[in-house]
Protein backbone atom coordinates (compact mmCIF):
# COMPACT_ATOMS: atom_id res chain seq x y z
CA UNK A 1 0.00 0.00 0.00
CA UNK A 2 1.14 3.52 -0.99
CA UNK A 3 -0.02 6.42 0.81
CA UNK A 4 0.74 9.94 0.38
CA UNK A 5 0.11 9.87 -3.70
CA UNK A 6 -0.08 13.70 -4.76
CA UNK A 7 -3.12 15.25 -6.10
CA UNK A 8 -1.95 15.11 -9.92
CA UNK A 9 -1.24 11.43 -8.79
CA UNK A 10 -4.41 10.71 -8.07
CA UNK A 11 -6.65 12.71 -10.73
CA UNK A 12 -4.65 10.97 -13.53
CA UNK A 13 -5.28 7.58 -11.94
CA UNK A 14 -9.38 8.51 -11.65
CA UNK A 15 -9.10 9.50 -15.05
CA UNK A 16 -8.28 6.65 -16.18
CA UNK A 17 -10.66 4.45 -14.48
CA UNK A 18 -13.47 6.91 -15.39
CA UNK A 19 -12.49 6.17 -19.31
CA UNK A 20 -13.22 2.83 -18.38
CA UNK A 21 -16.36 3.16 -16.68
CA UNK A 22 -17.88 5.21 -19.67
CA UNK A 23 -16.72 2.18 -21.67
CA UNK A 24 -18.12 -0.22 -19.62
CA UNK A 25 -21.22 2.01 -19.20
CA UNK A 26 -22.00 2.51 -23.08
CA UNK A 27 -21.79 -1.76 -23.44
CA UNK A 28 -23.10 -2.80 -20.61
CA UNK A 29 -26.39 -0.35 -19.57
CA UNK A 30 -29.20 -2.58 -20.10
CA UNK A 31 -27.15 -6.16 -19.37
CA UNK A 32 -25.98 -5.76 -15.96
CA UNK A 33 -27.49 -4.53 -12.25
CA UNK A 34 -27.33 -0.49 -12.13
CA UNK A 35 -26.07 -0.61 -9.21
CA UNK A 36 -23.08 -1.60 -10.65
CA UNK A 37 -21.98 1.59 -11.90
CA UNK A 38 -22.61 2.86 -8.68
CA UNK A 39 -20.39 0.65 -7.47
CA UNK A 40 -17.98 2.15 -10.25
CA UNK A 41 -17.98 5.49 -9.39
CA UNK A 42 -17.99 4.43 -6.03
CA UNK A 43 -13.92 3.15 -6.54
CA UNK A 44 -13.76 6.72 -8.74
CA UNK A 45 -14.53 8.62 -5.94
CA UNK A 46 -12.11 6.65 -3.21
CA UNK A 47 -9.46 7.46 -5.77
CA UNK A 48 -10.22 11.25 -6.38
CA UNK A 49 -10.80 11.74 -2.27
CA UNK A 50 -8.06 9.45 -0.63
CA UNK A 51 -4.62 9.63 -1.52
CA UNK A 52 -3.69 5.91 -1.03
CA UNK A 53 -3.00 3.07 -3.48
CA UNK A 54 -2.43 -0.49 -3.38
CA UNK A 55 -0.06 -2.29 -5.20
CA UNK A 56 -0.57 -5.05 -8.23
CA UNK A 57 1.14 -6.38 -10.60
CA UNK A 58 -2.06 -7.09 -12.62
CA UNK A 59 -3.20 -3.72 -13.75
CA UNK A 60 -2.03 -1.05 -16.83
CA UNK A 61 0.72 0.46 -15.22
CA UNK A 62 3.05 -2.09 -14.94
CA UNK A 63 1.92 -3.32 -17.99
CA UNK A 64 2.71 -0.10 -19.60
CA UNK A 65 6.17 -0.23 -17.64
CA UNK A 66 7.67 -3.20 -18.86
CA UNK A 67 6.35 -2.37 -22.34
CA UNK A 68 8.65 0.61 -21.75
CA UNK A 69 12.20 -1.49 -20.71
CA UNK A 70 11.60 -3.83 -23.86
CA UNK A 71 12.54 -0.68 -26.07
CA UNK A 72 15.21 0.74 -23.51
CA UNK A 73 16.89 -2.23 -22.32
CA UNK A 74 19.53 -1.98 -25.12
CA UNK A 75 19.90 1.85 -24.19
CA UNK A 76 20.29 0.60 -20.67
CA UNK A 77 23.01 -2.53 -21.58
CA UNK A 78 24.92 0.96 -23.51
CA UNK A 79 24.91 2.67 -19.96
CA UNK A 80 26.23 -0.19 -18.44
CA UNK A 81 29.57 -0.10 -20.35
CA UNK A 82 30.51 2.86 -19.28
CA UNK A 83 30.23 1.99 -15.46
CA UNK A 84 33.14 3.29 -13.30
CA UNK A 85 36.25 1.15 -12.44
CA UNK A 86 37.66 0.93 -9.15
CA UNK A 87 41.39 -0.04 -8.74
CA UNK A 88 43.34 -0.36 -5.44
CA UNK A 89 40.98 1.71 -3.95
CA UNK A 90 40.81 4.51 -6.67
CA UNK A 91 37.64 5.43 -8.32
CA UNK A 92 37.96 6.35 -11.77
CA UNK A 93 34.66 7.93 -13.01
CA UNK A 94 33.91 7.69 -17.27
CA UNK A 95 32.92 10.22 -18.84
CA UNK A 96 28.65 10.34 -18.15
CA UNK A 97 26.72 10.93 -21.17
CA UNK A 98 23.66 13.94 -21.43
CA UNK A 99 21.39 11.26 -20.44
CA UNK A 100 22.69 9.53 -18.05
CA UNK A 101 21.95 11.85 -15.39
CA UNK A 102 20.76 15.51 -15.25
CA UNK A 103 23.02 18.19 -12.96
CA UNK A 104 21.58 18.79 -9.43
CA UNK A 105 19.04 21.21 -9.08
CA UNK A 106 17.87 22.18 -5.89
CA UNK A 107 14.03 21.88 -5.58
CA UNK A 108 12.68 25.32 -5.97
CA UNK A 109 10.66 26.91 -2.84
CA UNK A 110 10.67 30.40 -3.68
CA UNK A 111 7.44 31.30 -2.03
CA UNK A 112 5.56 29.53 0.67
CA UNK A 113 2.84 28.69 -1.30
CA UNK A 114 3.49 27.88 -5.19
CA UNK A 115 1.51 29.43 -7.86
CA UNK A 116 -0.12 26.08 -9.21
CA UNK A 117 -1.38 26.03 -5.32
CA UNK A 118 -2.61 29.20 -5.51
CA UNK A 119 -4.68 28.47 -8.18
CA UNK A 120 -5.48 25.05 -7.28
CA UNK A 121 -7.04 27.05 -4.30
CA UNK A 122 -9.26 29.44 -6.16
CA UNK A 123 -10.61 26.86 -8.42
CA UNK A 124 -11.68 24.77 -5.10
CA UNK A 125 -13.11 27.59 -3.24
CA UNK A 126 -15.08 29.17 -6.69
CA UNK A 127 -16.33 25.58 -7.64
CA UNK A 128 -17.55 24.78 -4.07
CA UNK A 129 -19.32 27.87 -3.99
CA UNK A 130 -20.89 27.14 -7.18
CA UNK A 131 -22.51 24.03 -5.42
CA UNK A 132 -22.96 25.60 -2.29
CA UNK A 133 -24.23 28.71 -2.50
CA UNK A 134 -27.25 27.68 -4.71
CA UNK A 135 -27.91 25.06 -2.23
CA UNK A 136 -28.31 27.14 0.81
CA UNK A 137 -30.34 29.30 -0.88
CA UNK A 138 -32.64 26.26 -1.93
CA UNK A 139 -33.04 25.53 1.91
CA UNK A 140 -34.37 28.41 2.60
CA UNK A 141 -37.07 28.27 0.03
CA UNK A 142 -37.45 24.39 1.39
CA UNK A 143 -38.36 26.01 4.55
CA UNK A 144 -41.79 27.16 3.38
CA UNK A 145 -42.93 23.75 2.31
CA UNK A 146 -46.10 22.85 4.03
CA UNK A 147 -47.04 19.43 5.77
CA UNK A 148 -49.35 17.15 3.82
CA UNK A 149 -52.63 16.37 5.30
CA UNK A 150 -53.41 12.95 2.56
CA UNK A 151 -54.50 10.06 4.61
CA UNK A 152 -53.15 7.74 1.62
CA UNK A 153 -49.31 8.96 2.44
CA UNK A 154 -49.94 9.14 6.14
CA UNK A 155 -50.69 5.18 6.14
CA UNK A 156 -48.30 4.88 3.30
CA UNK A 157 -45.48 6.10 5.27
CA UNK A 158 -46.76 4.36 8.83
CA UNK A 159 -46.66 0.86 6.52
CA UNK A 160 -43.06 1.70 5.31
CA UNK A 161 -41.00 2.78 8.26
CA UNK A 162 -37.28 3.79 8.20
CA UNK A 163 -34.57 4.46 11.10
CA UNK A 164 -34.42 7.68 10.04
CA UNK A 165 -37.36 10.35 10.43
CA UNK A 166 -38.58 11.23 7.14
CA UNK A 167 -40.96 14.27 6.69
CA UNK A 168 -43.70 14.47 3.28
CA UNK A 169 -43.95 17.68 2.78
CA UNK A 170 -45.70 20.02 0.14
CA UNK A 171 -44.48 23.30 -1.96
CA UNK A 172 -45.67 25.10 -4.43
CA UNK A 173 -42.57 26.30 -5.66
CA UNK A 174 -41.17 23.36 -7.64
CA UNK A 175 -42.58 21.28 -10.36
CA UNK A 176 -41.07 17.84 -9.31
CA UNK A 177 -40.70 15.84 -6.11
CA UNK A 178 -37.32 15.85 -4.42
CA UNK A 179 -35.62 14.51 -1.69
CA UNK A 180 -32.86 16.61 0.45
CA UNK A 181 -31.27 16.01 3.69
CA UNK A 182 -29.01 13.03 4.75
CA UNK A 183 -29.85 12.32 8.98
CA UNK A 184 -33.22 14.41 8.51
CA UNK A 185 -34.51 13.78 5.14
CA UNK A 186 -37.29 15.92 4.10
CA UNK A 187 -39.52 14.51 0.20
CA UNK A 188 -41.15 17.31 -1.18
CA UNK A 189 -44.01 17.29 -3.70
CA UNK A 190 -45.15 19.47 -5.64
CA UNK A 191 -48.74 21.15 -5.33
CA UNK A 192 -49.66 20.58 -9.15
CA UNK A 193 -49.30 16.66 -9.03
CA UNK A 194 -52.57 14.74 -8.73
CA UNK A 195 -52.76 13.76 -4.90
CA UNK A 196 -56.26 11.54 -5.60
CA UNK A 197 -54.16 8.84 -7.70
CA UNK A 198 -52.77 6.32 -5.10
CA UNK A 199 -50.95 4.41 -7.75
CA UNK A 200 -48.91 7.57 -8.97
CA UNK A 201 -48.36 8.65 -5.08
CA UNK A 202 -46.89 5.31 -4.15
CA UNK A 203 -44.27 5.14 -7.16
CA UNK A 204 -43.33 8.79 -6.14
CA UNK A 205 -42.73 7.89 -2.56
CA UNK A 206 -41.74 4.66 -2.88
CA UNK A 207 -38.72 6.05 -5.58
CA UNK A 208 -37.54 9.13 -2.87
CA UNK A 209 -37.55 6.23 -0.44
CA UNK A 210 -35.50 4.15 -1.83
CA UNK A 211 -33.07 6.95 -2.81
CA UNK A 212 -33.21 7.99 1.55
CA UNK A 213 -32.62 3.97 2.39
CA UNK A 214 -29.40 4.19 0.20
CA UNK A 215 -28.46 8.04 1.02
CA UNK A 216 -27.93 8.93 -2.24
CA UNK A 217 -27.84 12.68 -1.05
CA UNK A 218 -24.70 11.87 0.66
CA UNK A 219 -23.47 10.13 -2.37
CA UNK A 220 -24.15 13.54 -4.43
CA UNK A 221 -22.71 15.30 -1.86
CA UNK A 222 -19.18 13.21 -2.35
CA UNK A 223 -18.92 13.36 -5.91
CA UNK A 224 -19.24 17.03 -5.59
CA UNK A 225 -16.64 16.92 -3.02
CA UNK A 226 -15.03 15.31 -5.73
CA UNK A 227 -15.50 17.69 -8.37
CA UNK A 228 -14.48 20.63 -6.48
CA UNK A 229 -11.19 18.83 -5.51
CA UNK A 230 -10.40 17.70 -9.03
CA UNK A 231 -12.15 20.90 -10.82
CA UNK A 232 -9.29 20.99 -13.31
CA UNK A 233 -10.02 17.39 -14.57
CA UNK A 234 -12.65 17.84 -17.67
CA UNK A 235 -13.11 13.80 -17.06
CA UNK A 236 -14.40 14.00 -13.16
CA UNK A 237 -17.36 16.75 -14.50
CA UNK A 238 -17.96 13.64 -16.86
CA UNK A 239 -18.49 11.34 -13.74
CA UNK A 240 -20.43 13.96 -11.70
CA UNK A 241 -23.15 14.15 -15.28
CA UNK A 242 -22.96 10.11 -15.43
CA UNK A 243 -22.86 9.36 -11.66
CA UNK A 244 -26.17 11.43 -10.91
CA UNK A 245 -27.98 9.82 -13.85
CA UNK A 246 -27.14 6.32 -12.73
CA UNK A 247 -28.30 7.34 -9.32
CA UNK A 248 -31.59 7.72 -10.91
CA UNK A 249 -31.45 4.74 -13.36
CA UNK A 250 -30.23 2.26 -10.03
CA UNK A 251 -33.36 3.36 -8.49
CA UNK A 252 -35.88 3.52 -11.04
CA UNK A 253 -34.84 -0.11 -11.45
CA UNK A 254 -35.20 -0.94 -7.56
CA UNK A 255 -39.17 0.77 -7.88
CA UNK A 256 -39.44 -1.53 -10.74
CA UNK A 257 -38.53 -4.47 -8.87
CA UNK A 258 -40.14 -3.52 -5.61
CA UNK A 259 -43.56 -3.90 -7.99
CA UNK A 260 -42.71 -6.29 -10.84
CA UNK A 261 -42.29 -5.86 -14.47
CA UNK A 262 -45.83 -5.28 -15.15
CA UNK A 263 -45.70 -1.50 -13.71
CA UNK A 264 -43.15 -0.70 -16.08
CA UNK A 265 -45.76 0.96 -18.56
CA UNK A 266 -46.94 2.99 -15.26
CA UNK A 267 -44.07 3.92 -13.98
CA UNK A 268 -42.82 5.30 -17.50
CA UNK A 269 -46.30 7.02 -17.79
CA UNK A 270 -45.34 8.80 -14.47
CA UNK A 271 -42.58 9.84 -15.60
CA UNK A 272 -43.81 11.29 -18.86
CA UNK A 273 -46.83 13.29 -16.81
CA UNK A 274 -43.94 14.80 -14.86
CA UNK A 275 -42.29 15.43 -17.99
CA UNK A 276 -38.89 17.14 -17.64
CA UNK A 277 -39.68 18.75 -15.03
CA UNK A 278 -36.83 19.06 -12.61
CA UNK A 279 -36.99 22.31 -10.07
CA UNK A 280 -33.85 23.81 -11.21
CA UNK A 281 -33.35 24.72 -7.38
CA UNK A 282 -30.04 22.57 -6.46
CA UNK A 283 -27.86 19.79 -7.20
CA UNK A 284 -27.98 18.07 -3.86
CA UNK A 285 -31.09 16.75 -4.06
CA UNK A 286 -32.71 13.50 -5.15
CA UNK A 287 -34.78 14.23 -7.98
CA UNK A 288 -37.53 11.74 -9.44
CA UNK A 289 -37.53 13.47 -12.73
CA UNK A 290 -34.10 13.94 -14.55
CA UNK A 291 -32.91 15.98 -17.57
CA UNK A 292 -32.12 12.50 -19.47
CA UNK A 293 -35.74 11.41 -19.58
CA UNK A 294 -34.81 9.47 -22.55
CA UNK A 295 -32.68 7.30 -20.91
CA UNK A 296 -34.34 6.92 -18.11
CA UNK A 297 -37.52 5.39 -19.95
CA UNK A 298 -35.81 3.11 -22.25
CA UNK A 299 -33.61 2.07 -19.27
CA UNK A 300 -37.34 1.27 -17.53
CA UNK A 301 -38.71 -0.67 -20.38
CA UNK A 302 -35.34 -2.47 -20.98
CA UNK A 303 -35.26 -3.33 -17.05
CA UNK A 304 -35.56 -7.48 -16.43
CA UNK A 305 -34.75 -10.29 -14.34
CA UNK A 306 -31.48 -10.33 -12.67
CA UNK A 307 -29.82 -13.72 -14.12
CA UNK A 308 -26.98 -15.15 -12.55
CA UNK A 309 -24.89 -14.33 -15.71
CA UNK A 310 -25.21 -10.76 -15.36
CA UNK A 311 -24.66 -11.01 -12.01
CA UNK A 312 -21.06 -12.51 -12.52
CA UNK A 313 -20.60 -10.39 -15.25
CA UNK A 314 -21.33 -7.30 -12.80
CA UNK A 315 -18.84 -8.83 -10.57
CA UNK A 316 -15.86 -9.45 -13.49
CA UNK A 317 -16.35 -5.88 -14.54
CA UNK A 318 -16.09 -4.34 -10.79
CA UNK A 319 -13.10 -6.47 -10.02
CA UNK A 320 -11.26 -6.19 -13.38
CA UNK A 321 -11.57 -2.69 -12.62
CA UNK A 322 -10.08 -2.52 -9.42
CA UNK A 323 -7.44 -4.69 -10.41
CA UNK A 324 -6.53 -3.05 -14.08
CA UNK A 325 -6.94 0.49 -13.15
CA UNK A 326 -7.46 1.15 -9.49
CA UNK A 327 -3.96 -0.15 -8.38
CA UNK A 328 -0.92 1.28 -8.74
CA UNK A 329 2.51 -0.80 -10.53
CA UNK A 330 4.45 -3.32 -8.42
CA UNK A 331 7.63 -1.52 -6.94
CA UNK A 332 9.98 -3.71 -7.97
CA UNK A 333 12.55 -2.91 -5.43
CA UNK A 334 10.09 -3.68 -2.70
CA UNK A 335 9.55 -7.15 -4.30
CA UNK A 336 13.26 -8.01 -4.46
CA UNK A 337 14.21 -8.92 -0.82
CA UNK A 338 18.14 -8.50 -0.12
CA UNK A 339 18.46 -6.64 -3.46
CA UNK A 340 19.26 -3.02 -3.70
CA UNK A 341 18.72 -0.39 -6.18
CA UNK A 342 20.49 -1.81 -9.57
CA UNK A 343 21.74 1.57 -9.97
CA UNK A 344 23.38 1.72 -6.74
CA UNK A 345 25.02 -1.62 -7.33
CA UNK A 346 26.81 -0.04 -11.01
CA UNK A 347 27.82 3.13 -9.19
CA UNK A 348 30.41 4.19 -6.48
CA UNK A 349 29.30 6.66 -3.83
CA UNK A 350 29.60 9.36 -6.10
CA UNK A 351 27.28 12.70 -6.41
CA UNK A 352 27.21 12.74 -10.32
CA UNK A 353 26.14 16.36 -10.94
CA UNK A 354 27.88 19.32 -11.95
CA UNK A 355 31.64 19.60 -10.45
CA UNK A 356 30.36 22.31 -8.17
CA UNK A 357 28.05 20.80 -6.54
CA UNK A 358 29.32 16.70 -6.44
CA UNK A 359 30.61 15.64 -3.31
CA UNK A 360 31.74 12.15 -2.35
CA UNK A 361 30.66 10.88 1.38
CA UNK A 362 32.90 9.00 3.00
CA UNK A 363 32.10 6.65 6.05
CA UNK A 364 34.13 6.53 9.02
CA UNK A 365 32.65 3.61 10.49
CA UNK A 366 35.23 1.24 11.16
CA UNK A 367 32.86 -2.09 10.69
CA UNK A 368 28.91 -1.70 9.04
CA UNK A 369 28.38 -4.25 12.25
CA UNK A 370 30.34 -1.97 14.87
CA UNK A 371 28.29 0.95 15.79
CA UNK A 372 31.03 3.15 17.18
CA UNK A 373 30.03 4.53 20.66
CA UNK A 374 29.82 8.02 20.05
CA UNK A 375 26.90 7.15 18.01
CA UNK A 376 25.23 5.37 20.84
CA UNK A 377 26.19 8.63 23.08
CA UNK A 378 24.18 10.73 20.56
CA UNK A 379 21.25 8.21 20.49
CA UNK A 380 20.97 8.78 24.36
CA UNK A 381 21.48 12.61 24.48
CA UNK A 382 18.65 14.89 23.63
CA UNK A 383 19.49 15.49 20.35
CA UNK A 384 19.12 13.15 17.05
CA UNK A 385 21.98 14.52 14.71
CA UNK A 386 24.59 16.94 14.59
CA UNK A 387 26.51 18.68 11.44
CA UNK A 388 29.66 20.97 11.26
CA UNK A 389 31.49 22.04 8.61
CA UNK A 390 33.95 25.54 8.16
CA UNK A 391 30.86 27.74 7.91
CA UNK A 392 27.64 26.34 10.33
CA UNK A 393 27.07 24.11 12.78
CA UNK A 394 23.21 22.28 12.99
CA UNK A 395 21.90 19.92 15.26
CA UNK A 396 18.64 18.30 15.19
CA UNK A 397 16.87 18.18 19.08
CA UNK A 398 14.63 14.71 20.08
CA UNK A 399 11.33 17.14 18.92
CA UNK A 400 13.09 17.69 15.25
CA UNK A 401 13.63 21.14 15.88
CA UNK A 402 16.42 22.09 14.45
CA UNK A 403 18.81 24.94 15.62
CA UNK A 404 21.93 26.19 14.15
CA UNK A 405 25.29 28.27 15.19
CA UNK A 406 27.64 30.20 13.13
CA UNK A 407 29.81 30.63 16.03
CA UNK A 408 31.17 26.84 16.23
CA UNK A 409 28.46 26.25 18.80
CA UNK A 410 28.70 29.64 21.27
CA UNK A 411 25.23 30.70 20.77
CA UNK A 412 22.23 28.59 18.87
CA UNK A 413 19.19 29.92 17.04
CA UNK A 414 16.41 27.73 16.29
CA UNK A 415 16.06 27.65 12.10
CA UNK A 416 12.73 28.36 10.24
CA UNK A 417 12.02 25.58 7.56
CA UNK A 418 10.07 24.70 4.58
CA UNK A 419 7.94 22.04 4.67
CA UNK A 420 8.65 19.78 1.14
CA UNK A 421 6.69 17.14 -0.01
CA UNK A 422 7.65 13.51 0.56
CA UNK A 423 6.78 12.69 -3.03
CA UNK A 424 8.88 15.85 -4.71
CA UNK A 425 12.06 15.22 -2.65
CA UNK A 426 11.92 11.59 -3.86
CA UNK A 427 11.71 12.68 -7.15
CA UNK A 428 14.34 14.94 -6.79
CA UNK A 429 16.90 12.85 -4.70
CA UNK A 430 16.22 9.95 -7.79
CA UNK A 431 16.93 12.16 -10.02
CA UNK A 432 19.64 14.31 -8.86
CA UNK A 433 21.37 11.52 -6.18
CA UNK A 434 20.63 8.20 -7.49
CA UNK A 435 23.17 6.61 -5.28
CA UNK A 436 23.63 8.80 -1.88
CA UNK A 437 25.99 7.14 0.97
CA UNK A 438 22.89 5.38 2.12
CA UNK A 439 20.12 2.96 0.84
CA UNK A 440 18.15 4.22 -2.02
CA UNK A 441 16.17 1.48 -1.00
CA UNK A 442 15.94 2.43 2.71
CA UNK A 443 15.01 6.11 1.92
CA UNK A 444 11.90 5.09 -0.19
CA UNK A 445 10.38 3.16 1.98
CA UNK A 446 11.35 6.16 4.21
CA UNK A 447 9.53 8.72 2.55
CA UNK A 448 6.88 6.31 1.39
CA UNK A 449 5.79 5.82 5.05
CA UNK A 450 5.82 9.56 6.26
CA UNK A 451 9.30 11.23 6.46
CA UNK A 452 9.37 14.84 6.79
CA UNK A 453 11.68 16.92 5.06
CA UNK A 454 12.34 19.91 5.95
CA UNK A 455 14.09 22.29 3.60
CA UNK A 456 17.22 25.05 4.29
CA UNK A 457 18.50 27.61 2.42
CA UNK A 458 21.39 29.89 3.54
CA UNK A 459 22.43 33.23 2.02
CA UNK A 460 25.61 31.67 0.56
CA UNK A 461 23.44 29.25 -1.91
CA UNK A 462 24.02 26.20 0.28
CA UNK A 463 21.07 23.85 1.01
CA UNK A 464 19.99 21.01 2.94
CA UNK A 465 17.19 18.69 2.50
CA UNK A 466 16.70 17.43 6.48
CA UNK A 467 14.44 14.19 6.32
CA UNK A 468 12.73 12.93 9.89
CA UNK A 469 11.05 10.25 10.98
CA UNK A 470 11.08 7.32 14.14
CA UNK A 471 14.00 5.53 12.21
CA UNK A 472 16.32 8.32 12.49
CA UNK A 473 17.44 11.90 10.35
CA UNK A 474 19.49 11.85 7.00
CA UNK A 475 20.71 15.61 5.82
CA UNK A 476 21.27 15.79 2.22
CA UNK A 477 23.83 18.94 1.41
CA UNK A 478 23.93 21.08 -1.73
CA UNK A 479 26.34 23.45 -1.60
CA UNK A 480 27.96 25.55 -4.57
CA UNK A 481 31.57 25.96 -2.56
CA UNK A 482 34.33 23.38 -2.29
CA UNK A 483 33.37 22.67 1.63
CA UNK A 484 34.42 19.36 3.45
CA UNK A 485 32.11 19.00 6.08
CA UNK A 486 31.14 16.21 9.15
CA UNK A 487 27.83 14.77 9.83
CA UNK A 488 26.64 12.43 12.78
CA UNK A 489 23.56 11.32 12.94
CA UNK A 490 22.09 8.11 14.55
CA UNK A 491 23.25 5.92 11.88
CA UNK A 492 26.79 6.84 10.83
CA UNK A 493 29.35 9.74 11.23
CA UNK A 494 30.19 10.65 7.67
CA UNK A 495 32.33 13.14 5.61
CA UNK A 496 32.07 14.75 2.41
CA UNK A 497 34.19 16.50 -0.01
CA UNK A 498 34.40 17.34 -3.66
CA UNK A 499 38.45 16.91 -3.77
CA UNK A 500 39.78 13.86 -5.29
CA UNK A 501 42.17 13.00 -2.81
CA UNK A 502 39.74 14.21 -0.14
CA UNK A 503 41.29 16.50 2.08
CA UNK A 504 40.32 17.37 5.48
CA UNK A 505 42.33 19.23 8.48
CA UNK A 506 42.94 17.45 11.72
CA UNK A 507 41.58 20.55 12.95
CA UNK A 508 38.38 20.48 11.67
CA UNK A 509 37.98 16.96 12.35
CA UNK A 510 39.24 18.10 15.99
CA UNK A 511 36.13 20.50 16.30
CA UNK A 512 33.24 18.58 15.46
CA UNK A 513 34.04 16.53 18.15
CA UNK A 514 34.85 19.85 20.25
CA UNK A 515 30.87 19.80 19.77
CA UNK A 516 30.14 16.36 20.90
CA UNK A 517 31.65 17.43 24.31
CA UNK A 518 30.28 20.82 23.93
CA UNK A 519 26.82 18.91 23.88
CA UNK A 520 27.59 16.77 26.27
CA UNK A 521 27.62 13.88 23.88
CA UNK A 522 31.02 12.46 25.08
CA UNK A 523 33.38 13.18 27.63
CA UNK A 524 36.91 15.04 26.98
CA UNK A 525 38.51 11.73 27.15
CA UNK A 526 36.03 9.68 25.05
CA UNK A 527 36.35 12.59 22.56
CA UNK A 528 40.48 12.35 22.65
CA UNK A 529 40.14 8.37 22.34
CA UNK A 530 38.06 8.32 20.01
CA UNK A 531 39.25 11.03 17.67
CA UNK A 532 42.93 9.66 17.79
CA UNK A 533 41.36 5.95 16.65
CA UNK A 534 40.10 7.80 13.59
CA UNK A 535 42.82 9.75 12.51
CA UNK A 536 45.14 6.62 12.46
CA UNK A 537 42.25 4.29 11.29
CA UNK A 538 42.09 6.77 8.08
CA UNK A 539 45.90 7.41 7.71
CA UNK A 540 46.37 3.32 8.00
CA UNK A 541 43.51 2.22 5.66
CA UNK A 542 41.84 4.95 3.40
CA UNK A 543 43.93 5.26 0.54
CA UNK A 544 42.03 8.14 -1.58
CA UNK A 545 41.27 9.90 1.71
CA UNK A 546 44.16 12.32 3.20
CA UNK A 547 44.39 13.77 6.59
CA UNK A 548 45.98 17.29 6.85
CA UNK A 549 47.00 19.37 9.65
Amino acid sequence: MIWGMSLLEMSVSASLIILAVVCFRSLLLHKVPKMTFIVLWGIVLFRLLVPISVQSQFNIYTAVNDLGRMFTVQESNSLMQNSPISDGGTVTMPPITDGMITSAVPLELASPIPFFVLVWLIGFTLCAMFFIIPHLRCRNIYRMSLPIENDFIQKWQKSNPVWRKVQIRQLDRILTPLTYGIFQPVVLLPKHIDYTDPKQLELILTHEYIHIKRFDTLKKWLLVAGVCVHWFNPFVWVMYILANRDIELSCDEMVIRTFGESMKPSYAMALVRLEEKKSGLSSIVSHFSKNSIEERIISIMKTKKISRAAMLLAIVVVVGTVTVFATSALDKTETASGVENPVAESTPALYQGESSTALMPIDLTFTKSDVPQLIDQLNASKYRALYLDNEIVLRVLNDNSIQISKDKGASWKKYDTDRVYATDFAVWLLKNDPNPGYSMKEMQSRLANGAEVEHIRFENGKEMYVVVDKSGVQIELVQPEKITSVLLDGQRMMITSDRIPMLISAQELKSFYDLLVYNNILTETQAEQNYSERVKHLKENDSIFTVTN
